[in-house]
């Protein structure tokens, strides 16, 4: 660290962003001269990303018509759910009360979007057809793409949760896909887009044959004979499920952090079984049969 005439020198990177009346701070304070290069660039890399965010939230609200906040701040955080690496800017209001939240992942895509202190017009409710109608046209105006038909339910505070199921494959994720929540007049008040990590398609999947030896195999090491006869095995459905250690299994380690495509068998029960365990819910690698985990059903 160098000095001049006693005195500590200090580096200040100041970012300043202002977009339609709206203005963001990106600043740092302490001493840079013993900064090697790489942290340094790091720094301005993240300075970058805050205005890149800003600049994506500004379009976001403009297209969606939300006033344009006195300024924004933003945050490099971790979305527990799906565990990506999200952008998260908050528009702020004169007197610093947070007005709204806007996300975005590392890639630019929208991933969530609400108004804060929302308070729903008190004007007559507009029907279901035309809330998946306007719900549609936002989305496709921050161009997300949404295939399939929309279900539209009314909000216990009333106004319509209009939401797409995202598929792939032909097979629903759950918990995935895109929801626009509207007051009863229309206007927005929310948007949440979510995405888990895949894990690739298998080239070849077992068929539904393979995964009933599969389960018969599992029922054998868990019941006597006499207690197997009370459990029946329903038809194999393929699903995107997220691997567990319900029953003891040693996951592969591939298997960790991606939900997978796999072989889900419902193991239903009678008799004093039934007093014990309501049922059983057992997972299959579709590709290979790994047991994948699952549930008990209480």
């Amino acid at each position: 660290m160098s000095r001049s005439g006693g005195s500590r020198r200090r580096i200040a990177l100041l970012t300043l962003v202002a977009l339609g009346g709206g203005l963001m701070t990106v600043g740092f304070s302490r001493s840079t001269a013993g900064l090697v290069g790489s942290e340094l660039r790091s720094r301005l890399a993240a300075s970058d990303a805050a205005a890149t965010a800003v600049a994506l939230a500004a379009g976001v609200e403009t297209q969606l018509g939300i006033p344009t906040p006195a300024r924004r701040s933003v945050e490099r955080i971790t979305d527990t759910a799906t565990g990506l690496a999200l952008d998260e800017v908050t528009d702020l209001d004169i007197g610093g009360t947070p007005m709204g939240i806007s996300r975005f992942d590392t890639g630019g895509q929208l991933v969530s979007s609400v108004r804060l202190g929302f308070v729903a017009p008190s004007d007559p409710s507009i029907s279901a057809g035309s809330a998946a109608g306007i719900a549609g046209a936002i989305l496709a105006g921050l161009r997300l793409a949404v295939p399939g038909t929309a279900a539209v339910t009314p909000r216990a505070a009333g106004g319509w949760l209009v939401r797409w199921v995202r598929s792939v494959g032909a097979v629903p994720v759950p918990g995935d896909g895109a929801a626009v929540q509207l007051a009863g007049d229309g206007s927005f008040h929310a948007i949440v887009r979510t995405q888990h990590l895949l894990a690739p398609i298998p080239a070849v999947l077992i068929d539904a044959l393979r995964v009933r030896v599969l389960t018969e195999a599992r029922l054998a090491g868990w019941f006597t004979a006499d207690i197997r006869v009370d459990a029946s095995i329903s038809s194999p459905a393929l699903a995107w499920v997220a691997p567990n250690d319900t029953f003891g299994d040693a996951l592969p380690a591939a298997s960790r952090g991606a939900v997978r495509l796999a072989w889900i068998v419902r193991v239903t029960t009678s008799g004093p079984l039934a007093e014990r365990l309501a049922g059983l819910e057992l997972a299959f690698d579709a590709g290979d049969g790994t047991p994948l985990g699952g549930d008990i059903l209480e």
